[in-house]
């Protein structure tokens, strides 16, 4: 921490000459730009195609409201959500319940309408020109988000949800991108259209008291009393960020506002400064007094409060002596009862990993919050980032989570989608100021990437990336991927082969964890086809308080079976490729074509397998044992329709029916239109995803069990994101097909769930025939034929003993594959195990189990181990061999 009060002492040194006596303010705008850098800036925008392209964004969209203005300067302000009506122009507002209850008081000026609700609703907004103006009830026009209809309906006050938030928000940011515009061009009807947005919030604020909960229902009594999660003008501190477009509004207009001050300044005898700080300092104390010092909510605190921070002026100009450099370290060095500052914040990532300790959806927006405070400190003369090296690890590990569209993998409370690439930005920023051209160009390197797969467009850049992104150096566009990736914290696996969208191969596999964002999944598992999450995660409720919230979040929205494990430590009993000791990712590989994992918590275990059989083509296996005699099976499947055949493809016959129950879960009573057929032998079930041309498919092929009955359900949608599914297929509030498999009164353990699914575009299935090898109580054998190999697939629970499914194979382990393309070998696998023989090749391990393979190409045979082991081929004896990796047998 030295760094940072160096720096502290001398950016107190700097000010100093600048302040003269009390009182005296500094120069703006500096958090983010100085008058210095307009010239830069106006360059970048004439030289940077990304750069002009995005400003024109910006000013297509305010010019419409900032040409009314000049004319009709009331149109914009009307539409705020104020306490407009006179003698409820309230100063202190009521909770009761986490919501709003009540306001007394009465300012001589409207105050600003605290937010309805603290929970969503499902409504959103109608466009600005159709609200309703000098709206004195707090009665908003919402569209449903969830309905087909799209009708607006007039929502009460008290159940608007986030709507009043929205839309304040929303007018604030076209203030905040005015006034950016006024910087650069210095037309004073930019900064007059912010200015009055600028005051009447400012001005609304400055007469409101923070809001008082007496029953304590936030978890604290409010007002400036520290405990609960309120912040000063919201019910949770992590949402109370109006005043971070109002603090840089402040900053880009500052001497415009001074030399225009508003007339209730006299009536109060009041300046700019003064009001402006009084109204940003309330914000940083009750933010640093309210919400918690752990996980997101922490980090978020900071993000809201920082520019508050550094638009504040020195110490010496405030009678208390809390300027800028006072309230600094409450983020770069200090933690208290409350808040947890940037060391404790760097302390959270796991140092092996590089990941923070909640689901992607939440740890992936830390590193990015943090780099962009970093920037905005940098400018103040605070470097944050420096002698932090985990933030770059932090930002590089987020990769590992991607899947090959670049959507972060869905597990937990998150929605899926994009990758915040504004991290990668800040750390090319950075790197470009400090020259460094190594980091520079890998940060180009997945900028570019990101670019070329159309998951991030630079000329879609908001103001603040136009201040501060680089131009891109000269860099690579493909970015080298890990087969596998392991966070023990998240209980995820990721397993990959290949990462293209077209023909990479991907499967996650993950246990339960409650709490830190994380959910009571039980082992579930997705696997992707054409860069698509094929068999998803669903994660299409509202917000926590949804009615479906459970079911999104909870066993029954995941692909696993029920009743039983849901959370809890798991236990990786194989995996292969494997992480490497004290890392998040491997660095060998045993086989190019075959990887697996094999996991085990509580009363289940799970064994799920990726099998490449060509540059385009493979499959998955999925073994699911649950030593319960009462299991249901749920597998949720992107698709249009889903229908069901037998083994010779003839269509199964489903009935109506109601006798689905909630025998498991209460969450069943989500699964709607159910039809079900009594079914003991192989069957397949195949999804069709209509959406997109040429169709794709997944044919799930299922082995024969007694006791059996298949249900097919609709399920609730997928997701709320247009990104995330083919088509935007089962996006809400379109329903998911899914398939339940009850197997009652036979033990899932001796009597597992074995499936082989593939994915495909219409004419292009490969998998011809399907074959259950042998009869056993722990271990399962298929043969697996297709157009361009077939393989022999062998698991086992008694790792230590010999088993025979065929008449030329044999097999000790834990998970073995024997392939032959036209009849002649191909290659042996053995992903933990002591024996894998096919005719006369034979891999054997010497001591403990290894995971290798022996493969033959054009003529010659190679083999890859992580143990000694002997090999024997069709003519010889056996030898022995050291571990290695894709060595020659000469």
């Amino acid at each position: 921490m030295k760094l940072y009060k160096i720096a502290l002492v001398l950016l107190s040194l700097v000010l100093v000459p600048l302040q003269g006596f009390a009182q005296k303010t500094e120069a703006h705008p500096r958090v983010f730009a100085d008058s210095k850098d307009r010239t830069e800036m106006v360059s970048k925008l004439k030289n940077e195609d990304w750069a002009k392209a995005s400003y024109d964004l910006i000013t297509t969209e305010i010019d419409p409201y900032v040409n009314r203005h000049v004319t009709d300067p009331e149109w914009i302000v009307s539409r705020l959500a104020m306490y407009w009506k006179d003698g409820e122009h309230y100063t202190q507002c009521y909770i009761k319940k986490q919501n709003w209850d009540y306001g007394e008081g009465n300012a001589p000026i409207p105050t600003v309408r605290l937010p309805g609700m603290r929970t969503w609703n499902d409504y959103v907004n109608v466009p600005l020109e159709d609200r309703i103006p000098y709206n004195t009830s707090g009665d908003l026009l919402g569209i449903s988000r969830s309905s087909a209809d799209k009708t607006p309906v007039l929502i009460p006050y008290k159940e608007t949800g986030h709507m009043i938030r929205a839309n304040n928000m929303e007018i604030l940011k076209l203030a905040e991108k005015s006034a950016f515009v006024y910087y650069i061009t210095q037309d004073e009807k930019y900064a007059k259209f912010s200015a009055d947005i600028y005051w009447t919030w400012m001005l609304g604020t400055y007469y409101m008291k923070p809001p008082l909960d007496p029953e304590e229902s936030t978890g604290g009594p409010g007002g400036y009393e520290p405990g609960g999660i309120m912040g000063y003008y919201d019910y949770e501190v992590i949402h109370d960020d109006r005043q971070i477009p109002m603090a840089t509004t402040y900053d880009f207009l500052y001497d415009y506002l001074n030399a225009h001050p508003h007339e209730h300044l006299k009536t109060i005898n009041k300046t700019t400064t003064e009001v402006s700080s009084e109204v940003f300092k309330r914000f940083i104390e009750i933010g640093l007094v309210r919400g918690g010092k752990k996980g997101n909510w922490n980090v978020n605190r900071y993000k809201n409060i920082i520019g508050s921070m550094l638009v504040l002026e020195a110490n010496d100009f405030y009678k208390d002596g809390k300027g800028r450099e006072y309230y600094i370290p409450f983020y770069t060095e200090k933690s208290g009862e409350h808040y947890a500052g940037l060391p404790e914040i760097m302390a959270n990532y796991n140092t092996e990993t590089g990941l923070w300790p909640e689901s992607p959806g939440y740890a992936s927006g830390m590193i990015p919050t943090v780099l962009d405070m970093g920037l905005q400190l940098y400018k103040s003369g605070v470097n944050t980032i420096e002698g932090n090296p985990i933030i770059e690890k932090a930002a590089l590990a987020n990769l590992g989570w991607l899947d090959a569209r670049g959507n972060l993998v869905v597990f937990g409370d998150m929605r899926g989608g994009a990758f915040n690439m504004s991290a990668f930005e800040a750390l090319l920023t950075y790197a470009t100021w400090k020259g460094d051209t190594k980091t520079a160009e890998t940060m180009a390197t997945v900028i570019n990437k990101n670019i070329e797969n159309g998951q991030y467009d630079r000329h879609k850049s908001n103001w603040q990336d136009i201040i501060f992104n680089q131009p891109l150096p000269k860099a690579g566009s493909e970015l080298p991927y890990h087969r596998s990736a392991y966070s023990e914290f998240h209980r995820h696996m990721i397993l990959r082969n290949g990462n293209d969208e077209e023909n990479g191969l991907m499967f996650t596999l993950y246990g339960g964890r409650y709490q830190s964002h994380l959910t009571e999944n039980g082992l579930a598992m997705q696997f992707y086809g054409k860069g698509w999450a094929l068999a998803p995660d669903a994660a299409a409720y509202e917000s926590y308080w949804s009615e479906d919230a459970g079911y999104h979040r909870g066993i029954m929205g995941s692909n696993t079976i029920v009743p039983g494990y849901k959370k809890g430590e798991i236990t990786v009993n194989a995996m292969d490729p494997k992480i490497d000791s004290g890392s998040f990712y491997n660095s060998v590989e045993t086989s190019a074509k075959c990887s697996f994992a094999d996991v085990s918590a509580d009363e289940k275990r799970r064994l799920v397998a990726m099998i490449r059989t060509s540059e385009t083509t493979g499959y998955y296996v999925d073994i699911f044992r649950s030593d319960q005699d009462d299991n249901d099976y749920i597998h949720h499947n992107l698709g249009n329709v889903v229908s069901l055949s037998n083994a010779s493809l003839n269509p199964l016959k489903l009935e109506n029916t109601d006798d689905l129950g909630a025998r498991y879960d209460k969450n069943y009573s989500f699964f709607k239109n159910q039809r079900k057929v009594n079914y003991e032998s192989d069957f397949n079930a195949t999804w069709d995803i209509k959406s997109v041309s040429p169709a794709l498919h997944v044919n799930m092929w299922m082995m024969g069990q007694n006791n059996r009955e298949l249900y097919v359900v609709d399920a609730p949608p997928t997701t709320l994101r247009d990104d995330v599914t083919p088509g935007q297929v089962n996006k809400s509030p379109e329903t998911t097909p899914t398939l339940i498999v009850r197997q009652d009164g036979i033990n899932g353990k001796v009597h597992p769930f074995v499936s082989v699914f593939e994915s495909y575009e219409t004419g292009k299935k490969t998998i011809k025939h399907i074959t259950k090898l042998g009869e056993f109580t722990d271990m399962v054998s298929l043969k697996v034929e297709s157009k361009n190999s077939t393989q022999f697939i062998c698991n086992a629970i008694d790792a230590n003993k010999v088993y025979q499914p065929a008449k030329d194979l044999k097999f000790k382990g834990t998970f073995g594959i024997a392939s032959e393309q036209e009849g002649q070998f191909e290659y042996l696998y053995l992903g933990k195990g002591k024996l894998l023989q096919k005719g006369k090749l034979k891999i054997e391990a010497i001591g403990d189990v290894v995971s290798a393979e022996l493969r033959l190409i054009d003529g010659k045979y190679f083999y890859s181990s992580d143990q000694p082991l002997s090999i024997q081929l069709h003519k010889g004896k056996a030898k022995e061999y050291p571990a290695g990796y894709n060595i020659e047998i000469n």
